[in-house]
């Protein structure tokens, strides 16, 4: 396995924030990455897994924030495992499918992890 040393690399787990709702739940992760994408700095690395992945289909609010987040120089990765499960994989249209041997290097490399 590659070692990946990068800042700060969050880990987001699903397409919604916190332990609510389903509404109130996706409104909070759309907010938080919308704040993300606000910010003069861009995380290093975004790693999605489970539901999470469903933050960078074409069709996500998420979207066009996470667009810009990437080409602002964040590497989005999306779980290939994870996408092929929900049957996302043709729909990933941001960032790049990657596996958890790399995303597990992201985290345990980086300076700092957020996981949500």
């Amino acid at each position: 396995m590659e070692e990946h040393v990068t800042g700060t690399a969050i880990f987001i787990t699903a397409d919604q924030l916190g332990i609510s709702d389903e509404e109130p739940g996706k409104n909070l992760m759309n907010n938080y990455i919308h704040a993300l994408a606000q910010l003069p700095a861009a995380p290093d690395a975004i790693m999605l897994v489970n539901t999470g992945v469903k933050l960078a289909i074409d069709d996500s609010e998420a979207f066009e924030d996470l667009k810009t987040i990437s080409e602002r120089g964040c590497d989005v990765l999306s779980c290939g495992m994870c996408l092929n499960y929900y049957g996302l994989t043709e729909s990933l249209a941001v960032g790049r499918i990657s596996n958890m041997a790399e995303i597990t290097g992201i985290m345990t490399s980086a300076k700092r992890t957020i996981t949500l």
